[in-house]
């Protein structure tokens, strides 16, 4: 198989009313896990990040705010900034130190409109410095007397953040933590996490090293990082998915790699980039083959559009059409399913579902030419009105350019 799943868990958050205030989601190791078995928390987050946040934006109302924890490593990199601030809220342990770097990032963070959550908060003052800053505090209630919930909310009392209580199993624990002033609730007696199952494609190991050359150079711009996420098919989706999850609600088909960088901007899309290489970094016995198909598919459209054969699109959407055309195997699912989670063009759901529509000739001629089918493709170009000769010398060209990259990668 040329993918990897992975597993989130989604909780509802809700308010006094019992409305849907937003989400947490949790790491899960398994399908049919219960509970986070996390032996790296950075990765543990990384994976909630990359890939969870998407999975879990399905079927929920954009404006929902989203809790993911966030250890303190990820937070001095700036890992929250993959995210929309719009959306999301950081939430960190209470026993994370409070030193001035964590102190600086998160101010900085809630500048820019991100949410600060302190998560299980015991009364323990040592870390006032986290509560001066939060927007939510977490109290878990779970196994607690009532006497010993009042001693933990009446620290917290004046302090002007929501206050959560977790782990609310019963209407009267319920009824006891809202007389007793609590703003949001989350537990089992309103919603069990539901578990998310989702699959990734596999991405180029070795790429991975290019990936962050390109990251760690402050003066590459946007056509580098244009250039970073065309190489790589298994990036090219998760964006795609990224730019259609609900928190970002952009209306507009996606025609280019470079028209979903510039949608991210440069900022969120090289912190988003850092997490989907570490999220990738234990990947292995990636179909190294199977990429450089799609590389080449990709590249021989844009040949053909360059020579002017093709005119219906730019070269570069001839290229995204193209290197895309491979994500049913990858994912192992028919592209009926794909192509409702991705913001394509209607020329590219055709071609991909109807092989008798115009760009679903592209697709036929790729057959054709991988299987050495001469028949059928002298009779495609017949079709298309295009010379073959200058079909097989872009084929060429395109090969030379896909077996170029896995030199330089692989």
């Amino acid at each position: 198989m040329s993918f990897d799943f992975f597993y989130v868990a989604r909780q509802p958050i809700v308010d006094r009313d019992r409305r849907t205030f937003g989400y947490e989601l949790l790491f899960r190791s398994g399908r049919d896990e219960t509970r986070a078995l996390i032996s790296d928390g950075d990765q543990a987050t990384v994976n909630v990040v990359t890939c969870g946040f998407i999975k879990g934006q399905e079927n929920v109302d954009k404006l929902k705010r989203i809790f993911i924890n966030f250890t303190g490593n990820l937070i001095l990199s700036g890992a929250p900034r993959a995210l929309p601030s719009a959306n999301v809220v950081i939430e960190i342990l209470e026993d994370i130190e409070p030193t001035d770097g964590i102190i600086s990032e998160l101010l900085k963070l809630k500048q820019e409109g991100y949410l600060i959550a302190i998560d299980d908060f015991r009364g323990n003052f040592g870390y006032m410095r986290l509560l001066d800053i939060a927007d939510i505090i977490k109290v878990d209630v779970f196994g607690k007397y009532n006497e010993e919930i009042v001693a933990i909310y009446s620290k917290l009392k004046n302090n002007k953040a929501l206050k959560l209580a977790e782990k609310v199993e019963t209407k009267k624990s319920f009824h006891f933590l809202k007389e007793l002033g609590f703003d949001l609730f989350q537990g089992f007696f309103f919603a069990r996490p539901e578990n998310l199952t989702g699959k990734k494609p596999r991405s180029f190991m070795a790429g991975k090293i290019r990936v962050l050359s390109a990251l760690n150079n402050p003066n590459n711009e946007i056509s580098e990082l244009v250039e970073v996420v065309e190489k790589d098919p298994s990036i090219t989706y998760r964006l795609l998915r990224l730019i259609n999850s609900a928190a970002f609600g952009f209306s507009m088909k996606i025609e280019s790699v470079r028209h979903a960088v510039v949608l991210l901007g440069s900022s969120r899309i090289r912190y988003w980039l850092r997490m989907v290489v570490l999220s990738d970094i234990n990947a292995a016995n990636n179909p190294e083959e199977l990429m450089l198909l799609a590389l080449s598919r990709g590249k021989f459209l844009e040949e053909l559009a360059y020579e002017g054969l093709i005119q219906s699109a730019k070269p570069e959407t001839m290229f995204l059409y193209g290197m895309l055309s491979l994500l049913d195997v990858m994912l192992d699912m028919p592209f009926t399913s794909i192509v409702t989670n991705l913001p394509l063009p209607d020329n590219f759901e055709q071609g991909y579902l109807d092989s008798g529509s115009p760009w679903g000739k592209y697709i036929k001629l790729f057959f054709a030419l991988e299987n050495d089918d001469r028949l059928e493709f002298v009779s495609l170009c017949q079709k298309l009105v295009w010379k073959p000769q200058l079909v097989i010398e872009a084929s060429i060209r395109a090969n030379l350019w896909s077996n170029s990259i896995a030199q330089s990668i692989l």
